[in-house]
Parts: structure tokens; C-alpha cells; sequence
């Protein structure tokens, strides 16, 4: 007959392999090398079950995790909370750097840490309040029991005990990452003080906006940050948010901003929405808060910013909205409403339409504030009128970067020289039909002239090129035209340089009347054939000098010199020769003459005596 006891084992055994089966064979090999004689468990006893520890102990420390036994695990210490609250920025709750940027020195962000502990006190307090899982409540104090009535030689039943207990507790754990928004009374209070910083108020997991308004003392506080607020829609004219000076509402899910803070009632100076999902703002919804110094909406699905009309000028940051549309926001920069926060990261969905493909692409608002630039720093020149300038279009290149093209028009303004200034990122400058005989050293000295690509400057009085020789336009440009200019001469050694090895690039020069010679027809003759791709109008250029183009030169005619007495230098020469060899072969043939029949030549027997013939005949 089987005895009482051993009845109560076997049940012990059932029960706990229908509730754990895949834990039993483990346990049963830690009980067997724990216990191996019933001799040995006699003696020996196990401790008091884990599940009889009280819970309000467990209120101050973390709960330690039963694990199985061949896989120890450590009880983990609970973390310390910052002690000091640091402003971040609103891309990161957290900031790790001592500097905060001006525009957040009165903005409140909690640190993540404070609602990451929250989790483990509303487990803990949820259990105290007899909120824990029915079946590990069970199975605790079955286990509990059994093993205050174990007998000597029951380790199996002790050991299963204490692993009934270790299980309940491991619920506990896991039920801790369960207690939240869900399970907490949407009409009771759910924000907590920050420890270090009075009237600064941090609320976590939220699921109504009634977890606010619940609280009593909500009138004093002056800062609030809310982690983690679910809600559809969220109403901005409500009445927990006038006494606030920081409002942080980030890492949530919220689809709408709708109504507007009160009119002239609200003392806001941050306001921040960022890490959220919101799609759509109110147009007025920031509109009538007078005090506001930073406004954040960054990582959200919006494709417009909301109206503005109070204090120009005041930062916002957009990035990470990758919905954001250009055209309402370009609005929004020539208003001067804000100054963007991190514009180099804040981008807008632009419909690029080129010469050779259209497309839709991500333009940086830094390019689209350079197209402000580009209508507000015109040149107005004194006497003579004003340029126009305008958006030509926008350059997608490399790396997702973009640049605007800046046109320039200071055309039929009787300009003697070069504008001073011209706008930020200008690509196209025409200065055609003015009076400008030189380029000056603009292109050398002046950094607006720098991003330059093409230079209309037809029907003008430039006799020279050279100067644009070792500047930055002669290395990146695209067209140069210079057609019925003064141009004497064409320095065909740089433009040589700058056209090799490059594609698309193209120099006009038609109507240009240079002064033609023989290097004229020997060289840039066959430098303008060879070039003829790149000088479209090579054909057009023609000779001051001469009735013809440069390119119907004849070598054999340009290249012969004029009569001159060196040309007869060798026939004086030969003259000479001849004579030099007729006087020779004479004075050797009277010589000859003389000695054989001693007569004198003719010319010396007619010649009169001298004195000194004379004496030597005496």
C-alpha cells in the first residue's frame, strides 16, 4: 500500500510537470545530485522556500530571477537615478554634453532612466496591491505549503517548492514589463516630481491625456515632459498646459496637433514634439504664444509647419520629417518666422525639373535658405539700375547633397565694370550688351564670384581672356560666351588646358575680330579645327586686320615677308668673289709677261716717275 506521503509526492510531481514540462527533467537531475542517498537528505535540509519573502521588501530592491540550475544567474543591483536633470537635444532625451545650445536653456527633458525604473515600482506595486498572476499566486503558495510540511526525506518535494516559488517570482519580473498605460486608472494621476529639480514634472507610458489633468497640484508645476503618450489626437488649448514654461511631449504616438494654445495666456518659452507620428498640425496652433523661444517637431510625418507671426526668428527643428514639401516651407523662410535647427539634416521633397530629366528629390532647407539669399542680396548698383536674380533651378549631385542655381542678370545697364557683389551660390551671370572693356580680378579676389559655371558677357568692349587664367571658373565652368567682344588675341596655351579632358564644356567667341598674322594661319587655325566641338562658332571669328575669317587664312599668302637689300647680299657677294679672282689671274699674268720679255704692263709704262725713281736710276 502506498503511503500518505508518497501519494503527496506524486501529485507534487504532476502537477508541477503540467505546469512547467519543459523545466522537470532539469530539476530532477539538480534534485538527484543534491539528494543522493535518502540517508543524506535526512540529515541535511533545504532552506525555506523563496515565496515566503515578504513583498513589501521587495518594494526597495529588485527582485532576483529564479533561473534554472544550470544557468546561475547573479541578483542584479538596482540603478541609481541621475542625480542632476540635463537639457538635451530634441533629437536625444539624454544629453551627454555639458554644453546646451542657447535655444534650450529653458527646456526640461527627464531622463530615460526615471520611467525605465517606473516599470519595476508599478510591478511591485501592483503585486502589494494583490494584482499578480492568479496561477503564479497558486502555484507560490502550493508550493509554500508543501513545503512547510515536508518530512525528513522529502527533498524532491523541497526542491520542486523552491522552484514553484522561484517561478512566481521570475512572473513577477515579467509581469513588471506588462504594467503600464493598460493597466493603470485613466482617471488617477500618473506623473511623478522630477527628484533634483522642483516644479519639473515627468509622466511616462501614458495612454490618456486624463493622466495629466488627474493631477491635483497641476497648476504649479512650470516644466513637463511626457515620454511614451499614445493618444489619436491632442487637444493644445487645454488647460494643463497654461501654467507651463516647458512643454516635451516626444517618443510617442500621436497622429494630431489640433486646436491652438490660448490666446496671450500662455507663458511657453520650449515646446517640443519631437519622436512622435504626427501628421498634421493646426495651422494657428503655435501662433499666439508670445514667449516662445524654441518650437521642436523633429522626426515626425509632417509635410508643413504651422503659421507664425510673433517673434521672428525663432528656432525650430524639422529634421527627420521626410514628408516636409518645399514650396510651403519656402514660404515660410522668406517670412523670417524661424531660423532652422540643424538645416544640413532638415530636408523637403522638391519636384526637380531639368534640362534632361525630371524627378523628385530631397532638398536641404540650407539650400533653400541660400534661395532667399539668392532675392535678397541682388546687386543694386548705383547709377545704372538694379539685377534681377532668380532660381534658374535646383542641381541635384552627388551623396544626396543639392545646390541651388543662383541666376544673376545684370544685362542692358550700361555697366562699365563687374558688379562688387553678387548672391551666395551663383552659377549664371550675364552681363551682356553693357560697356565693361576689362574683367578686372573679380574672378581671382572676389568669393561670390567663385561658384560661377557660366558667364554670358556678349556684345561688350573685353579685349582680353587672359584674366582667367588660374582662377577657380577657367576649372569648373560649363559656357563662356564672349561673342562680339574686343578680343585681339585668343591665349589658346590655358583655354588648352581647361578644355582637355572635359566633356560638355563650350567657349563662344563669334564676331570677334583678332589681329591675324602668319601664327594666325600656321596655329590657331588648327587649334579652332581641333577645337571645334568645344567652340561651336569657330568659323565666325575673323581677322580686324584682314577681309576674312580666321579660318579661311592661306599660310602661303600671310606668310611671305616683303622685298629688302638683304636679299642681295649673296649676288654682292659673288660680285666680289669674281672680281677679287679677275684682279689675281691679271697681276699673275703681268708678272709672268714681265719676267720673260721684260716689259712692263700697260698700265704701269703710262704711269709718270716719282721721285724716288730718280735716285735709284742715279
Amino acid at each position: 500500500m502506498i503511503a500518505p506521503k508518497h501519494c503527496m509526492l506524486m501529485l507534487l510531481l504532476l502537477a508541477h510537470a503540467c505546469a512547467r514540462p519543459d523545466e522537470l527533467p532539469a530539476k530532477l537531475d539538480a534534485v538527484s545530485e543534491a539528494s543522493p542517498s535518502p540517508s543524506a537528505s535526512a540529515t541535511t535540509s533545504p532552506p525555506p522556500a523563496a515565496a515566503t519573502q515578504s513583498i513589501e521588501s521587495s518594494m526597495t530592491t529588485i527582485t532576483t530571477v529564479s533561473a534554472p540550475p544550470e544557468r546561475p544567474v547573479e541578483a542584479e543591483k538596482p540603478e541609481t537615478p541621475a542625480a542632476t536633470t540635463t537639457a538635451a537635444s530634441p533629437l536625444s532625451v539624454i544629453s551627454t554634453s555639458t554644453e546646451v545650445p542657447e535655444y534650450l536653456k529653458n527646456c526640461f527633458y527627464a531622463e530615460k532612466e526615471l520611467c525605465n525604473n517606473w516599470h519595476q515600482q508599478d510591478a511591485t506595486s501592483s503585486l502589494a496591491a494583490g494584482g499578480t498572476d492568479p496561477n503564479a499566486s497558486e502555484r507560490s503558495d502550493f508550493s509554500s505549503n508543501a513545503a512547510r510540511h515536508q518530512e525528513p526525506g522529502d527533498t524532491l518535494a523541497a526542491s520542486i517548492a523552491t522552484s514553484n516559488a522561484g517561478d512566481a517570482t521570475e512572473n513577477l519580473t515579467l509581469h513588471s514589463a506588462q504594467v503600464g498605460s493598460h493597466d493603470r486608472d485613466i482617471n488617477s494621476c500618473q506623473c511623478r516630481e522630477h527628484p533634483t529639480r522642483l516644479g519639473s514634472w515627468y509622466c511616462c507610458n501614458l495612454s490618456h491625456i486624463n493622466m495629466i489633468s488627474s493631477c491635483g497640484n497641476i497648476t504649479k508645476w512650470t516644466n513637463l515632459h511626457v515620454q511614451n503618450l499614445t493618444v489619436p489626437a491632442l487637444d493644445l488649448s487645454n488647460s494643463i498646459f497654461r501654467s507651463l514654461q516647458s512643454l516635451a511631449i516626444t517618443d510617442g504616438n500621436i497622429t494630431q496637433l489640433t486646436s491652438a494654445f490660448p490666446r496671450h495666456t500662455s507663458v511657453l518659452r520650449c515646446l517640443d514634439f519631437s519622436n512622435n507620428k504626427i501628421m498634421e498640425i493646426a495651422p494657428r496652433a503655435v501662433k499666439d504664444v508670445p514667449h516662445l523661444e524654441f518650437f521642436g517637431i523633429a522626426n515626425n510625418l509632417l509635410s508643413r509647419v504651422p503659421n507664425r507671426n510673433q517673434n521672428k526668428n525663432m528656432p525650430l527643428d524639422i529634421s527627420g520629417n521626410m514628408r516636409m514639401l518645399c514650396e510651403p516651407l519656402n514660404e515660410v523662410i522668406y517670412t523670417d518666422s524661424f531660423i532652422f535647427v540643424n538645416p544640413d539634416r532638415s530636408f523637403c521633397l522638391y519636384n526637380a525639373t531639368h534640362k534632361w530629366f525630371n524627378s523628385t528629390d530631397l532638398v536641404s532647407v540650407k539650400q533653400l535658405e541660400s534661395i532667399k539669399k539668392c532675392g535678397t542680396k541682388c546687386p543694386s548698383i548705383p547709377n545704372y539700375g538694379n539685377c534681377s536674380c532668380n532660381i534658374y533651378n535646383i542641381m541635384i549631385i552627388q551623396n544626396d547633397q543639392s545646390k541651388t542655381v543662383c541666376n544673376v542678370d545684370c544685362s542692358n545697364l550700361g555697366l562699365v565694370e563687374l558688379p562688387q557683389q553678387l548672391p551666395d551660390n551663383t552659377f549664371t551671370l550675364n552681363i551682356s550688351n553693357n560697356r565693361i572693356s576689362s574683367l578686372g580680378d573679380h574672378f581671382h579676389t572676389n568669393p561670390t564670384y567663385y561658384n560661377i559655371v557660366k558667364l554670358v558677357a556678349d556684345n561688350n568692349h573685353i579685349s582680353s581672356i587672359y584674366e582667367f587664367e588660374g582662377t577657380k571658373f577657367i576649372e569648373h565652368f560649363q559656357r563662356l560666351y564672349m561673342r562680339n567682344n574686343s578680343l585681339s588675341k585668343i591665349p589658346e596655351y590655358f583655354l588648352n588646358n581647361a578644355l582637355m579632358d572635359t566633356d560638355g564644356r563650350r567657349i563662344y567667341l563669334a564676331e570677334n575680330r583678332l589681329q591675324c598674322d602668319c601664327n594666325s594661319a600656321k596655329t590657331l587655325q588648327n587649334w579652332l579645327k581641333e577645337r571645334s566641338t568645344d567652340i561651336p562658332d569657330y568659323m565666325d571669328i575673323r581677322c580686324r586686320n584682314l577681309p576674312q575669317s580666321v579660318i579661311e587664312l592661306q599660310e602661303s599668302k600671310l606668310c611671305q615677308s616683303p622685298p629688302d637689300w638683304t636679299d642681295y647680299i649673296y649676288y654682292l657677294i659673288a660680285a666680289e668673289v669674281i672680281l677679287l679672282l679677275a684682279l689675281i689671274t691679271k697681276v699673275s699674268y703681268d708678272y709672268w709677261v714681265f719676267k720673260t720679255s721684260g716689259y712692263l704692263p700697260w698700265p704701269a709704262s703710262k704711269m709718270p716717275k716719282l721721285p724716288c725713281d730718280w735716285l735709284c736710276e742715279s
